[in-house]
């Protein structure tokens, strides 16, 4: 062995990496654009405080999840995906608000992402959101969890398709096709949290019409009726899909989604959302 051979090793055949490889190619970066703005949470962290004397207190991704979706109802041109068949090529509408979270799990040595899809999130509770989204990163792959389901088919998938072309295959079948899409990806949006690593802000696009990320929640000055004070602040960036809503609409599906959160109060009896700002 020479000594630059010393100097690094090449690893055994990845697909985790190559089905991400995959994924990545087709999430078409030149249709996307990205806004970010900074929003104060006091408003949810008074509801998380009063929810915690009488049940769980629910989670930020809970709170985020909770306002996409209420948002979408508001908003159901965003609430879109295309179809990218040549010659064919359309766009279709859900009819829920579905929205989707990456999850990050270590089954095995390797960390590595997968989705669930929270449906019909708009009509449910903070609680019920909650309950959905709790233990995912850390329930046993081979529980009978059916939230896993997809994670289960994914690890398959892999050990099943021997060659890429048949992961990109069926990849292209499940973005074209609304059926798979809803079955296999979710709805329109997409939600990760780099906020539990420490980062303060993620700039990146998903494979998705809507690709929503919230940074680290700590306190930082801010400043409130003309006075400097400390409040607790996150940064949200959304990339978005220029084909599929304008720059402007984007801006307002923003504007709207900060606005439910730093002032909504959330109905636990109904699920729905009650804040102020424009309808």
């Amino acid at each position: 062995m020479t000594p630059e051979m010393k100097l690094y090793s090449i690893e055994p055949r990845n697909r985790l990496f190559e089905l991400f490889s995959i994924l990545n190619r087709q999430n078409h970066p030149e249709n996307k654009a990205i806004a970010l703005r900074e929003i104060d949470l006091s408003a949810v962290e008074a509801v998380r405080e009063t929810l915690d004397r009488t049940s769980v207190r629910p989670s930020y991704t809970s709170f985020m999840v909770k306002a996409v979706a209420t948002t979408l109802r508001e908003m159901p041109r965003a609430n879109r995906a295309a179809i990218e068949v040549p010659f064919f090529k359309r766009i279709y509408r859900f009819k829920s608000q579905d929205v989707t979270t990456a999850v990050e799990r270590n089954d095995g040595g390797d960390a590595a992402v997968f989705v669930y899809t929270v449906r019909d999130a708009a009509s449910k509770s903070l609680n019920e959101i909650d309950r959905e989204l709790k233990g995912l990163s850390t329930t046993e792959a081979d529980s009978d969890d059916p939230r896993l389901e997809r994670w289960r088919r994914m690890r398959q998938g892999i050990r099943l398709a021997p060659f890429n072309w048949i992961l990109s295959f069926v990849f292209w079948l499940h973005k074209n096709i609304p059926s798979l899409h809803l079955h296999n990806r979710g709805g329109a949006a997409l939600i990760s949290s780099p906020s539990k690593y420490g980062v303060d802000c993620i700039v990146a696009d998903w494979p998705y019409p809507l690709g929503l990320s919230f940074g680290l929640i700590r306190e930082r000055p801010w400043v409130a009726e003309g006075r400097l004070v400390v409040r607790k602040t996150t940064t949200i960036t959304l990339a978005f899909d220029r084909r599929l809503i304008t720059g402007a609409e984007a801006s307002r599906f923003m504007n709207r989604l900060c606005t439910i959160l730093e002032t909504a109060t959330f109905n636990q009896d109904s699920g729905s959302a009650r804040s102020g700002g424009p309808e």
